[in-house]
């Protein structure tokens, strides 16, 4: 990608691995799908760089970007603190037992983070570590590495495919979630996502524009009273992607308005008379 900064593709998934590489110390971001994977991926990484590798970031928790922990139980690890409700959840069960592993005794990450973290590369080089709220999953982070102008994102942005909802995913959040992205962003940043080829920053603002559009039309949709299942067919909203994308979407972002209840009416304006109101 840019001088120290690589990218693996594991498949059978093509998940996007980064490995960077600092003055003193190299981090691996996601590490495959399998312990085995795990294991390929940290002996390709050793090949690539003499540098100490420190330990592995996590994106978030889906199986295919966490299963690989296990071989890395000597190093740091580090997740956000919601990412082990993805690497324990029902696609996780099932990707376990395809693969013939016991989810439970897969490691989570043996360090997490609330909103911010940095870690050191040496010689003054660090790598970020940010959650901008849920969005993809309840766990997202990004890691920037302003050295090289380079951020991964995991799965808040796609260019293999439309964007993947998962059970958790929050609509408006990741419509936020990308807001915040995008405010980072420089013009010659590189984004790195989960699966497919590296993105441009306009990439970002065209995902974010197809998210805003389902969560928007949704919620007109919602506030009419039309029936989740009404909102794909009417003939005043256009939606982008696939129809199973975004009827998918849809019901997420339909959920997340039910769950909020209906919304308030705003409280009426009180009027209130000068001091020299010569009725006071």
């Amino acid at each position: 990608m840019r001088p120290g900064v690589h990218l693996l593709v594991a498949e059978p998934e093509s998940v996007n691995v980064g490995l960077v590489v600092g003055p003193e110390r190299a981090w691996l971001i996601d590490c495959g799908s399998s312990p085995a994977q795990g294991e390929s991926i940290r002996a390709a990484a050793a090949a690539v760089s003499d540098r100490p590798l420190a330990g592995v970031a996590l994106t978030h928790g889906h199986w295919d970007h966490s299963f690989g922990l296990a071989a890395f139980a000597d190093l740091e690890t580090i997740g956000q603190q919601d990412c082990q409700s993805a690497q324990r959840g029902d696609e996780a069960q099932r990707a376990a037992r395809s693969l013939g592993l016991e989810l439970d005794r897969l490691p989570g990450p043996s360090q997490t983070i609330g909103l911010i973290a940095v870690r050191d590369l040496g010689a003054g080089q660090v790598m970020e570590l940010a959650h901008f709220g849920p969005a993809h999953t309840r766990g997202d982070l990004v890691v920037a590495l302003p050295g090289a102008d380079v951020i991964f994102v995991g799965d808040l942005i796609e260019t293999a495919g439309p964007p993947q909802f998962d059970s958790e995913s929050s609509v408006d959040g990741w419509v936020k979630s990308l807001d915040s992205l995008w405010a980072i962003l420089k013009p010659n940043t590189l984004v790195a996502p989960g699966h497919g080829p590296v993105a441009e920053p306009w990439q970002v603002g065209h995902q974010r524009a197809g998210l805003a559009a389902i969560w928007g039309q949704t919620e007109w949709a919602y506030h009419q009273g039309l029936a989740p299942e009404q909102i794909y067919h009417h003939d005043q909203l256009e939606w982008p992607w696939d129809r199973a994308t975004a009827e998918r979407g849809i019901a997420l972002a339909y959920a997340e308005l039910r769950a909020r209840g209906p919304r308030r009416a705003p409280l009426p304006l009180i009027q209130t008379r000068r001091r020299s109101d010569p009725a006071l």
